[in-house]
């Protein structure tokens, strides 16, 4: 677990340097002389842009839709919408044994999180594209809340009747009373949405952005970053019987796809 850990957080550590040494990078190299240079002809200087995103991140996945207002040429305001899902890194899938077709399910999860992000950021460009098929180098931050949703987690459990038959029935799950010989399986997703509970917090990213559409009025790209997820009020419950936390950081690649536009 701690060699787990370390790595983890060497990883962090390793990639927020990155981010930092391109933040570094003198902003001037890229001055005013790119809008005579790119593609040997005038840049048209889009407004607007609306992209979104599928993220793999260390402990999930997620995605994303974007709206991006120029506030120059190379800067732009950004305002995201994020839901991710978040899992325990002790998360292991589990099957009853006894049962052919029996349905996966997480041995000890309690509740499954989701996680709203309605943010606000900037986008920055630090070296455009020098040729047609080039790639766009810039990075982005955000900040805003983070709204955690936990559901708790129904399975279908085996119920002793007239041996040797046995009826299934869904409940909660309950680690005082179910054991693995009695979960057949996890029952349907959309069990415990009455349920949820809300986890008010807040979020902050860091990435940097490779934009390698052919043109100029498309956006496709690869994003890695960071997001940190904070909960103030106490930890998340995702997982009994093992430590949970109320801080999630996390690190992540984006595949993302859009288009810039004026109006």
């Amino acid at each position: 677990m701690k060699i787990t850990a370390d790595i983890r957080f060497k990883g962090i550590f390793s990639l927020l340097f990155f981010f930092f040494s391109v933040l570094a990078l003198d902003s001037n190299a890229q001055g005013p002389k790119q809008k005579e240079t790119i593609f040997d002809e005038s840049t048209v200087i889009y407004k607007e842009s609306l992209f979104g995103g599928l993220t793999l991140h260390t402990n999930g996945y997620a995605a994303h839709f974007s709206y991006g207002k120029n506030k120059t040429a190379f800067k732009s305001r950004i305002y995201q919408l994020d839901v991710t899902f978040m899992r325990h890194p002790k998360e292991v899938r589990s099957f009853n044994a006894f049962f052919e077709d029996s349905r996966s399910y997480v041995f000890g999860k309690l509740n499954s999180l989701f996680i709203l992000r309605p943010t606000i950021g900037e986008r920055v460009l630090k070296f455009d594209k020098i040729r047609p098929g080039g790639v766009a180098i810039g990075y982005s931050w955000r900040v805003g809340p983070a709204i955690g949703l936990a559901k708790p987690v129904y399975l279908e459990i085996l119920v002793p009747d007239t041996p040797p038959f046995s009826r299934i029935v869904v409940e909660r799950y309950d680690p005082e009373r179910h054991s693995f010989v009695d979960i057949y399986g996890r029952a349907g997703g959309l069990r415990g949405l009455n349920e949820i509970e809300f986890h008010p917090g807040i979020h902050a990213g860091f990435a940097v952005n490779f934009d390698y559409d052919p043109g100029r009025e498309g956006l496709k790209g690869i994003e890695l970053g960071v997001n940190v997820d904070y909960f103030p009020l106490g930890e998340v419950e995702i997982m009994a019987q093992t430590a949970n936390t109320n801080l999630f950081v996390n690190l992540y690649v984006t595949l993302q796809f859009g288009k810039k536009f004026n109006r």
